[in-house]
């Protein structure tokens, strides 16, 4: 007995023979050839081509079954094909099995698609279909087996979204990242962009020296935005044209300028020191009294009131 898949065509072939002598006879008294399923009554015809003298050979006969379940055929079934009307030598052979077959009854295994082999190796153990796992929504472990890895790969982005769950030591070098949700554990690699919302994010961050870097420049430069510590740090600290920043509260006038400024202040200390080193110590007389005191106008003052030799007005006089 042969076991086929269902929806398959096969043929068999037997011989009839003449009672009398033993020799290959016509099959004829319009023979028909059925199916019978198991134990069941119920004869299958449909699907069943009988062909007599087949090839122009006496008595030899073929019968071609087209196996499939618009006509009637099952799996899991075996069937016997019997000769239900039919003569030899005017001789009836009603009821004479002529071939017995199954349709995926008898075979423990079989491929998928009909007439496809099993690929095995040399120890016998079947072949690994990479893209047809059992049951592809479990995990499937891979431990013992090496998986190239990707340096092919430029720029990614990757969305991670995390509800209470916890990620740990996530490393993603250059890589742009969309956090949604909570981030708990580890992160480690050079950053180059975070956008999204985060969370929140505990445990311990480390950060590459770049993507500090990056974040300081998004801080400072790309936030520019009213509110923004960019915008703050930009007119409190460093001075724009935004007015109460930091120039302004030192009492700086309104469109000073901070170099220009100290080059004035520069010029003016200069000015001081020839006014001081040249005008100023010309007027101060070469000798001064004991304890500091400036005497000119007083031994002048002193030779008009007391010796009367001055030539000058009496400056105590009416």
């Amino acid at each position: 007995m042969r076991d086929y898949a269902l929806e398959t065509t096969f043929d068999v072939k037997f011989t009839t023979r003449r009672f009398s002598t033993g020799a290959p006879f016509t099959l004829a008294g319009t023979p028909v050839i059925s199916a019978y399923v198991g134990n069941s009554l119920t004869q299958i015809t449909a699907g069943i081509t009988l062909t007599v003298d087949f090839d122009g050979v006496t008595g030899l006969n073929n019968v071609r079954v087209v196996a499939t379940s618009a006509n009637g055929y099952a799996a899991g079934s075996n069937y016997a094909l019997v000769i239900t009307t039919g003569t030899v030598d005017s001789v009836s052979v009603v009821g004479e099995v002529v071939a017995e077959f199954s349709l995926e009854a008898q075979s423990p295994l079989r491929p998928t698609v009909a007439g496809r082999t099993l690929d095995v190796s040399a120890g016998g153990e079947g072949g690994l279909d990479w893209a047809n796992v059992g049951s592809p929504t479990t995990v499937v472990g891979l431990s013992g087996t090496s998986v190239k890895t990707a340096t092919d790969v430029e720029t990614d982005t990757v969305e991670i979204g995390v509800a209470g769950a916890g990620l740990t030591n996530i490393n993603l070098p250059n890589q742009t990242m969309d956090i949604v949700g909570n981030i708990t554990g580890n992160l480690s690699g050079s950053v180059g962009s975070v956008t999204g919302a985060v969370g929140s994010v505990t445990a311990g961050v480390t950060l590459a020296a770049s993507a500090v870097q990056a974040i300081w420049d998004a801080l400072t430069s790309a936030l520019t935005a009213a509110g923004s510590i960019g915008k703050k740090f930009a007119d409190w600290v460093i001075g724009t044209t935004q007015t109460g920043d930091s120039f302004a509260r030192l009492g700086a006038p309104a469109g000073a300028s901070v170099s220009a400024d100290i080059v004035a202040i520069k010029s003016d200390t200069a000015a001081i020191l020839v006014d001081t080193g040249t005008t100023l110590d010309g007027r101060i007389p070469a000798a001064l009294t004991t304890g500091g005191n400036m005497k000119a106008d007083v031994v002048a003052v002193n030779a008009i009131v007391v010796t009367g030799s001055g030539t000058g007005a009496d400056p105590w006089g009416p």
